[in-house]
């Protein structure tokens, strides 16, 4: 959007909003959906639109429920804004836009243990304040990681393999993801406790105010799965060591090799436990999530980077996960399961 359509189109939601007057527009990152906050004579917001695939109206509304729920609750997280209309979005042209309040935060810098037990307890609360019957079970979507959601960008990329090693790595990833519908998704998956998740709880999305949470930003996978969805992201996203920091415009650097650490990983899980425990079934399929999870991240970002980059993208030290995960990875998880409070 140049800069007279979008100073235009802001100024409009801004009227519709009653924002008061726009004085000034910056533009926020990350690497799909368009956002800005905007200061006017009222104050500062973030105006966002909707990506098409979040964008129909039951899930845009049961987002901005769970977001006024939250906050009602006291957990730090945007509280979408009211048009006079006592509606929450606003459709432009094909466009959903919501608008919502500025919370400011700093990005996560991960060297105090008390931001780790505070990520933890955060996320057992979101879970307990949501629960699990927020929304029509019934009509649940699968999750991003699910094997019948991935299995199409797996076809295609095998399809674009040009040389026999190549396929050879595809089709080992693809084992994997077949190996995860059995061991994970038609047996233990079933039986996880479940809870309204974010769905997408790194970094990029989450603010801090020293080691506490200051907010929790994009909730467009807001679903009901099993709650071990999200804590595997912050084992993964938060309480993991990696070679360079993370970027959370940069598609390549949220989906860089990573190693879960110890002592990080058992200060968000006790955070967690002192709120809700883990279930027997949750702590073996953390190891299988954490697979999934990794397959996923590959998957899906390589539709954010050019074609011929595509292979390069998923293929690029993708195995390190999965063999740490075989070689290391269950007595990683018992040893935190066995030192982890009762």
């Amino acid at each position: 959007m140049n800069p007279p359509d979008l100073q235009k189109f802001i100024t409009i939601v801004a009227s519709a909003y009653d924002l008061g007057a726009v004085q000034s527009i910056q533009a926020l990152g990350g690497t799909a959906t368009p956002k800005w906050t905007i200061n006017t004579s009222d104050g500062r917001y973030v105006v966002r639109i909707r990506p098409d695939e979040f964008s129909d109206a039951s899930q845009s509304t049961l987002t901005h429920q769970a977001l006024i729920k939250l906050a009602d609750a006291g957990l730090p997280v945007p509280r979408p804004l009211l048009q006079s209309s006592g509606e929450t979005l606003y459709n432009h042209g094909n466009s959903v836009i919501e608008v919502l309040e500025w919370i400011d935060g700093d990005m996560w810098i991960g060297s105090s243990p008390e931001a780790f037990r505070n990520l933890g307890v955060f996320l057992a609360k979101f879970h307990t304040t949501l629960g699990s019957d927020f929304v029509n079970t019934s009509e649940i979507k699968l999750r991003e990681d699910h094997p019948d959601a991935l299995q199409s960008l797996m076809d295609t990329l095998l399809a674009r393999a040009s040389d026999e090693a190549t396929h050879e790595q595809l089709s080992l990833i693809n084992n994997l993801l077949q190996q995860g519908r059995d061991e994970l998704e038609n047996t233990l998956y079933l039986s996880l406790p479940r809870a309204a998740i974010h769905g997408d709880f790194h970094p990029g999305n989450v603010r801090f105010r020293a080691a506490d949470i200051a907010t929790l930003y994009d909730f467009d996978y807001l679903a009901v799965q099993a709650r071990s969805r999200d804590i595997i992201d912050a084992l993964m996203f938060f309480a993991s060591d990696r070679l360079t920091l993370f970027e959370p415009d940069n598609i390549r650097s949220l989906t860089q090799p990573f190693t879960p650490n110890f002592t990080a990983s058992q200060v968000v899980l006790a955070g967690y436990q002192s709120i809700s425990p883990l279930t027997s079934d949750e702590w073996i399929a953390l190891p299988l999530l954490l697979r999934s999870r990794w397959i996923q991240m590959r998957l899906r970002g390589s539709r954010k980077v050019p074609a011929a980059e595509k292979l390069g993208f998923v293929l690029t030290d993708f195995f390190a996960i999965p063999n740490w995960i075989q070689k290391e990875g269950l007595n990683f998880f018992d040893q935190l399961r066995n030192e982890s409070p009762a």
